[in-house]
């Protein structure tokens, strides 16, 4: 049985597309990028916000920076 890796499914999702004008796009990218969230979770976060409704807003990405390194194994020669 083949084991599935990757991110988990967020459930059912909507498609909607968005074109900012581009200067702001650049705006919206960067602060997407500062808080390690997508582009279009960025876009969910502002609008769950904006509408006070937390329940849709996206998870927090993890702290990576806080989990603990995982040592990478020494490369072995097959015999």
């Amino acid at each position: 049985m083949a084991h599935r890796m990757g991110r988990p499914s967020k459930g059912e999702r909507d498609a909607i597309l968005a074109k900012p004008p581009v200067a702001f796009g650049a705006i919206l990218k960067h602060n997407a990028d500062e808080m390690g969230l997508a582009y279009g979770e960025y876009l969910v976060a502002l609008a769950a916000e904006a509408l006070n409704m937390p329940q849709f807003a996206p998870a927090p990405p993890r702290d990576r920076a806080s989990e603990l390194d995982i040592p990478e194994e020494a490369s072995t020669r097959a015999a």
